[in-house]
């Protein structure tokens, strides 16, 4: 697809000067450039050449098919308004003003830039943009839709090993690696924000005696048993996770130590009424320490919480103690 707009082309003015001089040399140069073009556009590639203006000076076959560009269409605006209505080409969000304003910031920003855009009909494509002389821009479309199946392949991949290395296998839990890095990163953005943080640390009661009892199954099945209470009873931003054998440990961002100490409560009551315990065949509690964070060291935390729960454990179990 060819257009004419009377704009003058890059290196127009040498190749009339060629013209007078060398006239056979210019046929040549000619020539060949009409066989690049016509090469490239065999090839299937999607290319276009747009004035300094905007204006669509030369476009590929496989460029109008892309951009689904209209014989009245003139400009880089034109075409993309165009698409933007019956919901071809490239995808757009919001307003086409506000698109084509960000656009037109980008573009001839640079000698060169890359970028990818992905198509209404889920194809990905990386452009290249080269800015010529007097602001010609020439803009080069190459499918990537193969790579980009690949790269989301290997991402979910990824995603998947790191849940794997994270998550305790038996409850579905963060397990203690993964748990102290949060506890790390919750605890530098309390200090960074002058928010408040809580820390609680959970041990099921006599957990040893239910596995002398009724077995390890059984045991296996309290955890996860306790793992999904937590789940129910725990709050949407509370970072719940096992860190032991029956040690479990709940992160509470942006909450003080008596709103923690409330919400673990609920937890601890839960799981000790029968009713809540239908089809488990046995009985189990849990004993908890709660400590806000002051400012201190992961270690420091983590050291109070521990305490307030021996303390807990020590005064009878199945009870929340905090710690000073």
């Amino acid at each position: 697809m060819r257009r004419s707009n009377g704009h003058r082309v890059p290196g127009e003015s040498s190749r009339a000067h060629a013209d007078a001089i060398l006239p056979l040399a210019a046929i040549r140069d000619r020539a060949t450039t009409d066989l690049v073009l016509s090469g490239l556009d065999a090839s299937g590639v999607a290319f276009a050449l747009f004035s300094p203006d905007d204006e669509l000076s030369y476009g590929s076959t496989a460029f109008a098919a892309l951009f689904d560009v209209q014989p009245g269409a003139r400009t880089f605006g034109d075409i993309l308004r165009h698409c933007h209505a019956k919901g071809v080409g490239p995808k757009m969000n919001g307003p086409i003003d506000a698109f084509l304003a960000m656009a037109a910031e980008k573009r001839r920003s640079s000698p060169h830039r890359s970028f990818e855009i992905d198509i209404s009909d889920d194809r990905w494509f990386l452009v290249n943009e080269t800015l010529l002389a007097d602001g010609w821009l020439w803009s080069v479309f190459t499918d990537i839709t193969m790579l980009k199946s690949t790269e989301r392949v290997l991402q979910l991949a990824r995603d998947a090993a790191q849940l794997a290395a994270d998550t305790d296998p038996l409850t579905g839990l963060l397990n203690r690696r993964a748990a102290m890095e949060r506890l790390d990163a919750e605890m530098r953005a309390a200090f960074r924000d002058c928010t408040q943080l809580s820390l609680v640390l959970i041990d099921l009661d006599h957990f040893k005696t239910i596995n002398d009892r009724y077995g390890h199954a059984k045991g296996d099945d309290v955890l996860r048993h306790f793992a999904a209470a937590g789940r129910q009873q725990l709050r949407g931003g509370d970072v719940f996770a096992r860190i032991g054998g029956e040690e479990f440990m709940v992160l509470m961002p942006g909450t003080g130590i008596r709103q923690a100490t409330q919400a673990v409560e609920r937890l601890r009551s839960h799981v000790r009424e029968e009713e809540n315990r239908a089809g488990l065949c046995c009985t189990y509690t849990m004993s908890a320490g709660v400590a806000e964070y002051c400012g201190n060291a992961v270690e420091d935390l983590f050291e109070r919480a521990d305490r307030a729960l021996y303390s807990a454990k020590h005064l009878g179990r199945d009870r929340i103690e905090q710690a000073p």
